[in-house]
């Protein structure tokens, strides 16, 4: 094996700095519409940047579209909204409390850290986008219950294969 290959498979996540800036710099130089998406229904996306340590993503979110209760299976992310707004409902696996919603204009950001439990909609009433970083780039995501009496029990973990969408084909 060669010692450039070595140092790939060795690199080190991104730090969340890194990311939160990421998110914010490409979010900053898109232009809705400029960027040919793939997928088809409520919430669609395009990869923006792949490198070994991180992954950038943008995705489209139609009125309504809705990411149930979920986690990005160890990676640490960040995302930016690009345009519209989203509402993002968190908890922490670490500290789990009931759920705490944030609504997220065009020009603001989140971090979200491996440990992060979230949902993300789209409340209308015009499409929204959003920039997405994460670090190691996406595995598996595993979705929650939100229910008060069976509360972050997993229900499902998905493969993502290389998209932000769980089941979608690189």
């Amino acid at each position: 094996m060669s010692s450039t290959l070595m140092k790939i498979e060795e690199a080190e996540p991104a730090a969340p700095g890194t990311l939160t800036a990421i998110a914010a710099g490409l979010a900053a130089s898109l232009t809705p519409g400029t960027v040919p998406l793939m997928g088809e229904g409520r919430r669609r996306f395009a990869r923006l940047l792949e490198m070994p340590t991180y992954e950038a993503w943008l995705i489209s979110w139609a009125p309504a579209a809705d990411l149930d209760l979920h986690d990005h299976g160890g990676s640490e992310g960040a995302f930016h909204v690009v345009a519209g707004r989203l509402v993002e409902a968190y908890t922490d696996l670490e500290r789990p409390e009931p759920l705490k919603t944030l609504s997220l204009h065009a020009g603001r950001g989140r971090r979200v850290t491996a440990s992060r439990v979230h949902r993300v909609w789209n409340p209308g009433p015009r499409e929204a986008m959003s920039v997405h970083v994460y670090s190691p780039p996406l595995s598996i995501m595993t979705f929650f219950d939100d229910h008060p009496d069976r509360f972050l029990a997993p229900l499902r973990t998905e493969s993502v294969h290389g998209s932000p969408e769980p089941g979608s084909a690189r």
